[in-house]
């Protein structure tokens, strides 16, 4: 046999630290013990990131043996396979072997006092399969085989192979040179080292690390899928005696190819972590000092079910709100709790979305009547693009599979591909271009591409002619306010020739994927910037077709369920707003009416933004009920806590993903202690209330109940439980009338019988129409966007002002699914002020001149979720500050050094990051971390947010652009 090796295409590698994860899990290693890393690298002065795989280089002349002092030698080399390995009963522990190796590639077990490294996972190989990290790795980066067949592939791709050898011990791994070569980027990103709480420790690992390889082998091997992410990756789960000792990925999944990203391999810990809740809880503590004692099921639902009865009696069934979310699933969310809350007689349910997703919900709904994403994650579709644009979305963080998928596509095709985003993301290191655009200013970008396009006729015109109603309104109105690319310079920060040119490369393109997430959603123009860029898409072709369209995250079904309406309590108010955000004055002060008991899925107390202005909500309320896997930030300041399952421990399907998959998990295991699913949960409640003849015992079973949801909803008739089982993958890309209805990988590709294209009233996607701009009206706003941004920005730009307060009831919203109170809203000028300082000036005065950004940290994390999880923590232990290496130098901060950031509405602490791969005058703070939790707690991001500044037509929250300032912390 030749020599093996690795070959590392550093082209493709993002940094996700997936391989991390795998070889954690394939050699059962715990905190502190290693056999690989990914080290990321940045420019010292200009916008640049890679990352280094890096792991035993097995070198023809290793100097780890030459070091080794036992003898016999502790180590030795495969003359046949030259694979390097240490024979652990051997090893004294001496640490020479550590010390020697210049590419810090061994590792050690302080514990087991021995050296440890990479063996090219041998017992793998024994097996005929290829290593751990290779198995997962989302962007194909990493490959295993003989050094010369790799050599010569590299050599016939054109790939050049970069030399590390400088210390002439021939080193067998290859690295794939990406096209900015790595000698530039000679500065470690990252500098952080559990500087919040010291990190996981050895006493941390549980179950399965730690223990010895034929305790982890598997008798039992099941298919499943991820419920963390919206990649919802499908999965294999290994289990021994009962017990989960593995999480793979599904290698009998010929689209996703067995790839998964870190997270879905941590869930083993999540699974066996012994900090999760196990017994109900009750409060025996002031609120917010988190002492509770256990106590039975009975008692705790009895309580709570005596307690939302004598609150319903004085203040109505609309004081109870219920708030959930991703971690409770969609069967909980537009299950259970929908017909529990129907029953029960609130408006008061909602879900995250109005902190995520509801603007481009919104906002496809209005366009294309359904919020079915027309395009998949397959070579014929997305994969056969011409161009790629990604506006506000770092897809290769938040779905590393998904943009592996897109990267290797680039790769092999040549795609051109442009990211829009204040930060230079991962997303945006595997980029053509970069550009670096104002926060909140995308409306205007697209504005200007739209003028650009259209008063060039790059447009297609029979797409428009053909399937766009209101092209002409919408033609006229963006000529007649003169947005062309000279008036969104200023605003976008961006060259006027800059613009121009995306928006005439994207109109010649063969096809082009616009892809958005939260950097568009979360701001105050949330539906209008999404409109906007959908008509962009639209007016050059770039719908229902194969290789082009708008595609923001993640393309739910549309689902509900049916009960008797007679069974119906009636509902007596509208919700007090779309966004829990805006449930605070009718929490604290009672107006426009009372909410006095709260029922959570999540973590409120980390979500919701102005976070001092939430917890003095919370104070008041008369019941909290919280239910989650761990104690949280919202636990403290709860009267109950309900441990509930999670994934495999309860079954059903998964949360939505970005490819219309729904993905299907059977209950494989128990869950920990006296732990129940969501679903027992609300039907035992129920029961207290007498609404088992609709919230029915059959219902636990989650067979049951998604059946029912098939048989309720058209779409996904045809996705029942047994069609679901019989695929080895465990998912089904909707939608799918009936069980023998074939998947569709591309929607609206052409007419219906009915000579309609697009589920909309007409057929045709709907730009403007009367009856639009009826409902527009009625929150003084048009159906044609007009463009406004946010009020805190470092130059006064046209912002929305509402009229109303959340203490008052409110108009009606015409643009919610049930009676949803909501404030009419003005667009307001910066010269309209007439001598007043605007919002931003005096913010400015007062010294707040630096642009926050928030968002999703590293991929290895997702929200709080993900931060009891010891391995993600190793990988990204601390809050940090993303900051210019300009801004820290002026204002004394150096990097790794605590900083203290302000707003307007709060503060925090985080470590200070410099890089040069951010505007010069933005600070990025991640979400996800807070100050219970169990590693490195931090405080939330959303101390610095308001939940004030938010878009009138679908409540979302501007998150992503306000005005903070930043110093050093002395000592």
């Amino acid at each position: 046999m030749s020599r093996l090796a690795l070959a590392i295409d550093l082209e493709r590698c993002t940094g996700c630290k997936s391989c991390e994860a795998a070889c954690k899990q394939e050699h059962g290693l715990g905190p502190g013990e290693r056999r690989n890393k990914v080290v990321w690298l940045q420019g010292d002065t200009a916008p640049a990131l890679q990352f280094l795989p890096v792991m035993c280089q097995h070198c023809q002349r290793p100097a780890c043996l030459r070091a080794c002092p036992v003898r016999p030698k502790a180590i030795e080399r495969n003359p046949e396979t030259g694979v390097v390995s240490i024979d652990e009963s051997r090893c004294t522990g001496c640490g020479e072997c550590v010390v020697s190796c210049p590419y810090g590639a061994i590792g050690f077990d302080a514990e087991g006092h021995h050296a440890v490294k990479c063996d090219l996972c041998a017992g793998r190989r024994a097996r005929g399969e290829t290593t751990a990290c290779a198995a997962v790795c989302p962007g194909l980066a990493i490959r295993l085989g003989e050094r010369d067949e790799l050599l010569a592939e590299a050599a016939a791709s054109g790939r050049q192979v970069r030399d590390h050898d400088s210390y002439l011990l021939g080193p067998a791994t290859l690295y794939l040179e990406a096209s900015r070569p790595l000698a530039d980027l000679a500065q470690p990103a990252v500098t952080l080292g559990a500087v919040g709480g010291g990190g996981p420790r050895r006493t941390d690992t549980a179950f399965p690390y730690g223990t010895a390889p034929e305790a982890r082998l598997p008798d039992r091997v099941e298919p499943g899928g991820c419920n963390i992410c919206f990649n919802s990756c499908s999965l294999k789960f290994h289990l021994r005696e009962g017990r989960l000792v593995r999480v793979s990925g599904n290698d009998e999944d010929l689209v996703l190819g067995g790839r998964v990203c870190a997270k879905s391999q941590m869930t083993l810990q999540q699974y066996h972590d012994p900090r999760r809740l196990k017994h109900p809880m009750k409060r025996v503590g002031k609120r917010g000092e988190g002492r509770f004692e256990a106590v039975s099921w009975d008692q705790a639902l009895d309580e709570i079910a005596a307690k939302l009865k004598e609150t319903a009696a004085r203040h109505g069934t609309e004081s109870l709100a219920i708030f959930s979310g991703t971690r409770a699933g969609i069967m909980t969310n537009r299950g259970y709790i929908h017909l529990f809350s129907r029953l029960f007689g609130t408006p008061n349910v909602e879900g995250t979305e109005p902190l995520c997703a509801t603007g481009k919900s919104i906002a496809y709904t209005l366009t294309q009547g359904t919020v079915l994403i027309a395009n998949s994650f397959t070579p014929d579709d997305i994969g056969s693009t011409g161009m790629l644009i990604y506006f506000g979305d770092n897809q290769a963080e938040t779905r590393p599979v998904y943009f592996g998928q897109v990267n290797d596509w680039r790769i092999q095709r040549r795609i051109p591909m442009v990211v829009v985003d204040p930060r230079f993301t991962v997303t945006a290191s595997k980029a053509d271009r970069w550009l670096a655009l104002r926060p909140g200013s995308d409306m205007a970008l697209g504005l200007a591409m739209v003028h650009h396009i259209l008063a060039h006729d790059l447009h297609d015109q029979a797409f428009c002619q053909a399937w766009v109603e209101g092209f002409e309104a919408w033609r006229d109105f963006v000529f007649e306010r003169g947005y062309d690319a000279d008036w969104a310079a200023p605003i976008c920060d961006l060259e006027a020739a800059e613009i121009r040119r995306l928006a005439a490369e994207m109109a010649a393109a063969d096809g082009c994927m616009i892809f958005a997430s939260r950097g568009i959603n979360q701001h105050s123009n949330s539906v209008q910037a999404n409109r906007v860029l959908m008509f962009l898409a639209a007016i050059t072709g770039n719908w229902g077709r194969r290789g082009g369209g708008y595609f923001n995250m993640a393309s739910g079904t549309p689902l509900s369920l049916t009960m008797p309406e007679e069974r119906a309590a009636p509902i007596a108010r509208p919700m007090v707003r779309r966004n829990p955000a805006n449930w605070l004055a009718a929490m604290s002060e009672g107006k426009p009416y009372p909410i006095r008991a709260l029922i959570s899925g999540n973590n409120p107390l980390g979500q919701l933004p102005n976070q001092n202005a939430v917890r003095r909500a919370f104070q008041s309320l008369d019941l909290v009920v919280h239910i989650d896997l761990f104690e949280n930030e919202t636990s403290a300041f709860a009267d109950y806590l309900l441990p509930v399952a999670t994934g495999i421990e309860k079954g059903g399907i998964n949360r939505a993903n970005d490819d219309r998959r729904i993905v299907w998990n059977d209950k494989l295991i128990e869950p920990p202690g006296q732990a129940r699913s969501d679903g027992w949960i609300w039907i035992e409640l129920g029961k207290r209330f007498g609404f088992e003849d609709v919230l029915k015992d059959d219902y636990k079973e989650p067979a049951v109940f998604w059946d029912k949801f098939c048989a309720d909803n058209d779409e996904i008739r045809g996705c029942t439980s047994k069609r679901l089982r019989a695929t080895p993958r465990r998912w089904l890309r909707t939608p799918l009338v009936d069980e023998e209805a074939v998947e569709q990988e591309t929607l609206y590709l052409e007419p219906g019988p009915d000579g309609k294209r697009f589920p909309t009233p007409g057929g045709r996607l709907e730009f403007w129409t009367p009856e639009l701009e009826e409902r527009f009206g009625r929150l003084g706003l048009s159906a044609l966007p007009e463009f406004y941004s946010e009020r805190e920005q470092r130059i006064d730009l046209p912002h929305i002002e509402l009229l109303l307060g959340d203490d008052e009831e409110g108009v009606l919203s015409p643009f919610h699914p049930v009676p949803t109170g909501a404030s009419p809203a003005r667009i307001r000028q910066p010269d309209t002020y007439a001598g007043a300082e605007t919002p931003g000036a005096e913010l400015r005065a007062q010294g707040f001149e630096l642009e926050l950004i928030t968002g999703r940290a590293a991929a290895a994390h997702f929200h709080s979720w993900t931060h009891h999880f010891w391995q993600a923590q190793e990988m990204w232990p601390d809050l940090y500050a993303q900051i210019h290496p300009e801004r820290a130098a002026e204002l004394g901060i150096e990097d790794g050094a605590r900083v203290l950031i302000e707003t307007a509405h709060g503060n925090l602490e985080a470590v200070a990051w410099l890089t040069p791969g951010i505007r010069p005058h933005a600070v990025y703070v991640p979400m996800g971390w807070g100050e219970r939790q169990p590693f490195n707690p931090w405080r939330s991001v959303n101390f610095l947010t308001d939940g004030a500044q938010r878009d009138p037509i679908s409540d979302q929250v501007n998150l992503k652009s306000l005005l903070c300032r930043v110093r050093a912390i002395q000592n």
